[in-house]
């Protein structure tokens, strides 16, 4: 039977997965579980207290907590109730909740103690059910509470952190979220023999279908990493049988330098090396891959049972993913927006394609908009948004009949891959026409052992025979590290060595492709809770010089 509201999507796995864990997380020497059953008598609960305090179909209740399993506790108690769920960025200063909260006109907000503060502070006069005292809403009858929910209901509006800096209030109904979940779930073979690790923000999209709901609809186990440092992730991936997680590309490259670091720490880089050397030998000759014979004492670290990770959030590179793959892992890469639910394409275990974001879900039509081969990325589908909250404008310049014009730049194989190259509104157009991809040129120079991280911008050329064209900037950040270990770190050795690196640079791309110019910034370059460059921030920076 086909699934098209959360309420329903509750009420089913309960009913197969009664005694299954659903969501659990390491408090002190334990861990905390809560069975299905326990899940539904428990937003029981929570349905009876909004009531309480007014609460309606359609109202807007916000939501604000860290990753515990009483965060998606709320948000199938807010949605299975018919209200909207607002959830809200952790990382939020006051002035933003603040204007969040009277934008969505929220009556209530479900928050952990430790926001209680921040809430105090906007000013803003609200409601409050605090995740701590759930278990004191349990001893209190469990009020039954009877609610209506079609597919067409509102269900979420996601308010994008984004990288142009204004929030956008993204409404998804109960058939979007729905829709997106049963395509993508489809996909994947996993049940009630899987655990998955939740460490990215329940508030995103991504973490939200993908991470938990997707689990949730087929009767798996959730384990909330108990913080995002790599040794507690890898104790909760051990002590809990972890066979899935859902990361961004960061993460896993995070987890690759770990690796490599404790294997120059006890001299084992040559051996490591010869390994993965024979690994790809095998791979490439016969196709079976040994890596994870070759690596066991790495997949145990990680636990010992993971089945595969999912990649999202961000551009994946292909070079992390083989490298995932010759030590035995499997390292698939989605692509999706808010503005969908989010996923769009994915690829799987069946059908891989490195360098890809995969084929589009079930139900999902993908094309590219012009008559050219690399152009804007076009979707169609049940999972597109209703629309952004109080913007009908800016709605209908992203949904025309009933297609969404994602804003990114790509390709489609003649196999149906999609290839993502960049951002449309981020293109910088030369002074000869050509267009130049950021992200091109900022995977390129980030692979300089000089080069933390880097952000490639367009700026306006103010004189000469070129004014009023855009030239090819970089914004820099050095890696530190590498400068003192070579024992040189003032600012004008670091400028100097990064002058020659992209004069090198400059000479193997095409002449358009050149950088003009480039700035040291020592700071982290500013980013989204995905770890995205808001280019924005950069940008006006770059104009204060």
């Amino acid at each position: 039977m086909e699934i098209i509201t959360i309420k329903q999507l509750l009420e089913e796995s309960v009913e197969q997965y009664r005694n299954q864990v659903a969501f659990q997380i390491r408090q002190e020497d334990r861990y905390l579980k809560y069975t299905y059953q326990e899940v539904a008598l428990l937003v029981r609960k929570i349905q009876a207290a909004l009531v309480k305090l007014g609460i309606k179909h359609g109202d807007r209740v916000a939501l604000l907590s860290e990753n515990r399993p009483e965060w998606p506790i709320s948000f199938l108690a807010i949605t299975s109730l018919g209200a909207v769920v607002v959830p809200l960025d952790a990382m939020l200063k006051p002035e933003e909740v603040s204007f969040l909260l009277g934008d969505c006109g929220a009556k209530v907000i479900i928050l952990g103690r430790n926001f209680s503060a921040l809430i105090k502070v906007t000013g803003v006069e609200i409601s409050r059910i605090f995740v701590e005292d759930f278990d004191r809403l349990a001893t209190g009858g469990e009020g039954e509470v009877s609610a209506e929910v079609s597919p067409d209901d509102l269900a979420s509006i996601v308010y994008t952190s984004g990288t142009t800096g204004v929030p956008k209030g993204v409404m998804l109904t109960h058939k979007n979220i729905m829709s997106d979940v049963s395509g993508t779930a489809s996909l994947f073979d996993f049940g009630p023999g899987d655990t998955f690790l939740s460490v990215l923000p329940l508030q995103h999209t991504f973490e939200t279908t993908a991470g938990f709901l997707g689990p949730f609809s087929k009767g798996a186990s959730i384990t909330y990493a108990e913080s995002l440092k790599s040794n507690n992730i890898l104790r909760n991936m051990k002590e809990t049988d972890v066979t899935i997680m859902c990361g961004v590309p960061l993460l896993y490259q995070v987890f690759y330098d770990g690796i490599l670091r404790e294997v120059e720490a006890k001299n084992k880089t040559r051996v490591f090396s010869g390994l993965l050397f024979l690994a790809k030998a095998v791979k490439t000759l016969i196709g079976i891959n040994i890596g994870k014979y070759f690596f066991s004492v790495i997949h145990k670290k990680f636990g010992g049972k993971i089945r595969f990770f999912v990649s999202g959030g961000a551009a994946l590179d292909p070079q992390l993913a083989r490298n995932f793959e010759l030590l035995g892992f499997t390292l698939l890469q989605g692509y999706g927006l808010s503005e969908s639910a989010p996923v769009l394409t994915c690829n799987t275990l069946k059908n891989n394609r490195l360098g890809s974001v995969g084929k589009a879900i079930p139900g999902v039509e993908i094309k590219i908009a012009g008559t050219e081969l690399v152009g804007e990325i076009l979707a169609f589908g049940p999972n597109i948004m209703k629309g952004y909250y109080k913007q009908k404008e800016l709605s209908s310049r992203v949904l025309i009949n009933g297609w969404l014009y994602t804003g990114d730049v790509g390709y489609l194989d003649e196999d149906g891959y999609l290839f993502i190259t960049g951002r449309s509104k981020d293109i910088i157009v030369t002074s000869s026409g050509v267009n130049v991809y950021p992200e091109e040129l900022e995977f390129l120079l980030s692979k300089s052992p000089l080069i933390a991280e880097c952000c490639v911008l367009g700026e306006k050329v103010k004189e000469g025979i070129r004014k009023g064209t855009e030239q090819v900037v970089a914004v820099i950040v050095p890696d530190q590290d590498f400068f003192k270990k070579i024992g040189e770190t003032s600012h004008d050795f670091i400028k100097r060595k990064l002058s020659i690196e992209i004069q090198q640079f400059n000479r193997s791309v095409a002449d358009c492709k050149r950088i003009a110019k480039f700035i040291i910034r020592n700071d982290e370059l500013p980013k989204t809770r995905l770890k995205k460059v808001k280019r924005h921030e950069v940008e006006m920076m770059l104009n204060d010089k």
